[in-house]
């Protein structure tokens, strides 16, 4: 699923990363609570893989992709109009199309996984198929949600757990935010810092406050341009809190 903040380019790199704390601690449960299209969690390995995100029509996609791995509900082909139709049934609240349906036909209809944001997914020849690509990408991605448990809720409903790897990655301070989810980063780096007392707690970001430990590190080009060609650069980071440091 392409996803505006998406791992997936750099998931050769983090998986890695986080697969080792979990070898070398013997950590039975890896936790990601900001999952997103699940491209970091569907690659690690762990006896419990909990995604959890607070977007419910997202949840309702991948709990869904996660059952029927032909999408029956997947149209062969979708057009503008179609799109449009589904936005504004979407912001009308009509309940004309579910969840699962309304998310399927945003996330693989829109530009860059901007969710109904970034205006209709095309290429500049117009020769490519981005909707039938994406949908491709996600009847390919359902054999590897099937033994991850997917929910949906806030990041702070897992205060309580212990002896876990959690990683987030939140929407990077600063930059463009998600339509579902405003965070107080003041609070969320003080519920990072007291769930990393009873856990190894990694988080993804541009930069975050000295506390929080970089670890790994990467220059490239994010393109979110309206052109779909120009781009910024940015160093992806990889940060650790250890509780009591």
């Amino acid at each position: 699923m392409v996803y505006q903040g998406s791992k997936n380019r750099l998931a050769k790199f983090l998986v890695p990363i986080i697969q080792k704390y979990i070898d070398d601690n013997n950590i039975k449960t890896y936790i990601e609570p900001m999952c997103g299209s699940c491209s970091i969690i569907e690659k690690i390995q762990c006896d419990n893989r909990i995604a959890a995100d607070v977007n419910d029509e997202l949840i309702a996609l991948l709990q869904y992709v996660k059952s029927d791995s032909t999408l029956s509900i997947a149209p062969t082909d979708c057009n503008f109009e179609h799109y449009a139709e589904v936005r504004e049934n979407r912001k009308l609240g009509t309940g004309k199309y579910s969840k699962e349906y309304t998310a399927l036909i945003g996330y693989c209809g829109s530009y860059g996984g901007r969710y109904f944001d970034g205006g209709w997914g095309k290429d500049k020849t117009g020769k490519r198929n981005i909707y039938q690509e994406r949908v491709k990408n996600l009847k390919e991605d359902s054999p590897l949600l099937k033994d991850i448990e997917i929910t949906c809720c806030d990041y702070q409903n897992f205060s309580d757990y212990k002896n876990c790897v959690f990683y987030f990655d939140p929407p990077y301070k600063n930059t463009k935010q998600y339509s579902k989810q405003s965070i107080d980063y003041d609070s969320f780096y003080d519920f990072l810092r007291k769930l990393s007392e009873n856990n190894i707690v990694l988080v993804s970001e541009y930069n975050m406050p000295d506390d929080f430990k970089c670890i790994w590190q990467k220059e490239r080009k994010v393109l979110q341009k309206s052109d779909r060609v120009t781009g910024e650069k940015a160093v992806e980071k990889l940060f650790e809190i250890r509780g009591g440091e």
